[in-house]
């Protein structure tokens, strides 16, 4: 009776242990995947891009007084071909004051620490 759950303790064992194994060399495979394939550039549009979202979300909450009379909606963003010059669409164009997208602009460079001279960030329309 011994031997066998000290065999099935083994066998869990050598289990967990390949498990383990695996786990650190897909780490690893994902890790120099992820380094080799994106830039600098790439990681700042993640970065701009989930500001935006929040900053959207802060004006449909009426954040430190800043409010639309409507829903506003994250309609995403475009970038040029140096990913420098970043456009951010939020509809209805119509309720985006200048007033939001100060807001907007300023929340994202805050937010993200990117260089507001390297970057340029507009609001659509």
């Amino acid at each position: 009776m011994i031997k066998i759950s000290l065999k099935r303790a083994q066998i869990s064992l050598e289990f967990a242990i390949l498990f383990l194994v695996i786990l650190v060399v897909s780490i690893i495979y994902i890790y120099n995947f992820l380094s080799n394939n994106l830039t600098k550039e790439d990681i700042n549009l993640d970065k701009i891009d989930i500001a935006a979202k929040s900053a959207v979300i802060l004006v449909n909450s009426n954040y430190n007084g800043i409010h639309s009379n409507v829903t506003l909606v994250y309609g995403g963003l475009s970038w040029s071909g140096n990913k420098k010059n970043i456009t951010i669409y939020i509809s209805p164009r119509s309720y985006v004051t200048v007033q939001i997208k100060n807001f907007i602009i300023s929340y994202i460079y805050n937010t993200t620490k990117i260089n507001s001279s390297e970057y340029n960030i507009t609001v659509d329309p």
